[in-house]
Order: structure tokens, then C-alpha cells, then sequence
């Protein structure tokens, strides 16, 4: 039961066939997305900006 339970969380994770990894759609969809989205200067300021905030707000608590 305890092995059961242990293993329950790696179920999602991809799995290796024998021609190698199979590419999920969805999960290399999004990583393309992020990809493009970390190039791009502005976003990566803006998100640094967003983070800095969260963490003055819960600094000062």
C-alpha cells in the first residue's frame, strides 16, 4: 500500500518507449510558448517586476 502510494505522483511524467521519447504535443506546445515568451526583453522585465513586488508585499508582513 505504501509503494502504491508512493509511486501515485510519477504517473504523470513521460515515459520512454523503445524509439526513444515520444513527444507529447501539449507539453512540447508549452514549452515552445514559454521559449518564445522568455526571449522576449519586455516580458522577462515585466515578470521580474510582478515577482520583486510579491516579495516586498510579503516581506513587510
Amino acid at each position: 500500500m505504501a509503494r502504491r502510494l508512493a509511486n501515485k505522483g510519477r504517473r504523470g511524467l513521460p515515459k520512454t518507449t523503445e524509439l526513444g521519447k515520444r513527444q507529447y504535443s501539449s507539453n512540447q506546445e508549452k514549452i515552445k510558448e514559454y521559449q518564445k515568451r522568455i526571449r522576449d526583453r519586455t516580458y522577462v522585465d515585466a515578470a521580474i517586476d510582478r515577482i520583486a513586488a510579491e516579495l516586498v508585499h510579503f516581506l513587510t508582513r
